[in-house]
């Protein structure tokens, strides 16, 4: 891994992602990895909504793997499959499967790959940290050959202050000013993704499933209260991460953040959260060339 690690490429600069690197910090690698293991029970222990297996996946992409969780139960699914996780951070000091390597990258830089090199590319919670993310998406569907599979899972942050109430809804404007205007990224992302993928012209058909998750775990359905558990759960450890050097940095006043941790732990919390889940196959086309 020791080339991929190199600062010249980018994996050190530019850093945009608000918490600290899992191989900076056991508590987010943990945070991360428990995030993966509730969306995959959620999806009842799949990798995605897709059709993976149909493919025989010889070559796999996770974009901002974080934690390498998701990669890691790839390269278990299909043994036979080469499995490459890239990220601006290191992966943490964990072990990982012989079938799968790491590549330390700005996703807004250039790229190594050529066009059409994965049967399977992901990306999940890290597009909406992102510059350009519509840029980066459309790169990201070139890399998939003919009959390939764009697996893409965002949220609209801004639906959790929409249904959240005034007190949350105030703290949270805050935070997504302080979010588009630091980073230049888009927290609304998700609602716009069957778009994106659409505009690139390789997706004859893009499903997009629209999962409306109640962060209390307060809802007519269980399945979706133990994914909002999850993501509140996560929600108030990114928080924590965030709040001293917030508020060092004069971004927020203590009281935003406490209120805003009152109202994600109040039981009665109103607060909603648009998880958006899409994939799509490219079509059979022979287009080529270098990203």
């Amino acid at each position: 891994m020791s080339d991929s690690q190199n600062p010249e490429q980018g994996g050190h600069t530019e850093r945009s992602y608000p918490m600290p690197a899992a191989s900076e910090s056991d508590k987010e690698m943990l945070r991360l990895d428990e995030m993966h293991l509730a969306v995959t029970h959620y999806l009842g222990g799949k990798l995605s909504l897709a059709p993976i297996a149909d493919i025989h996946p010889r070559k796999i992409l996770e974009l901002g793997c974080g934690s390498g969780a998701w990669a890691i139960q790839a390269g278990k699914e299909f043994p036979d499959a080469e499995v490459v996780a890239a990220d601006i951070s290191p992966l943490p000091n964990r072990e990982i499967l012989r079938n799968m390597s790491f590549k330390l990258m700005n996703l807004t830089k250039e790229w190594v790959w050529e066009k059409e090199t994965f049967d399977v590319v992901h990306a999940r919670f890290v597009m909406i940290y992102v510059s350009d993310a519509e840029n980066v998406i459309k790169r990201a569907a070139q890399l998939l050959k003919p009959g390939g599979l764009l697996l893409l899972e965002e949220p609209d942050m801004n639906s959790a202050a929409e249904t959240g109430g005034p007190a949350l809804q105030r703290s949270m404007s805050r935070f997504l000013q302080l979010w588009r205007s630091s980073a230049g990224a888009d927290p609304e992302l998700g609602k716009k993704l069957g778009d994106i993928i659409t505009s690139t012209g390789h997706f004859p058909d893009v499903h997009v499933d629209k999962i409306s998750v109640p962060l209390a775990g307060n809802g007519p359905d269980e399945a979706k209260n133990g994914l909002g558990r999850a993501l509140n759960k996560s929600w108030m450890r990114g928080l924590d991460d965030a709040e001293s050097r917030m508020v060092a940095q004069g971004l927020v006043p203590d009281s935003m953040i406490k209120e805003q941790k009152e109202q994600l732990e109040d039981s009665n919390c109103t607060a909603v959260l648009d998880e958006y889940f899409c994939w799509a196959q490219r079509a059979l086309d022979q287009s080529r060339g270098l990203i």
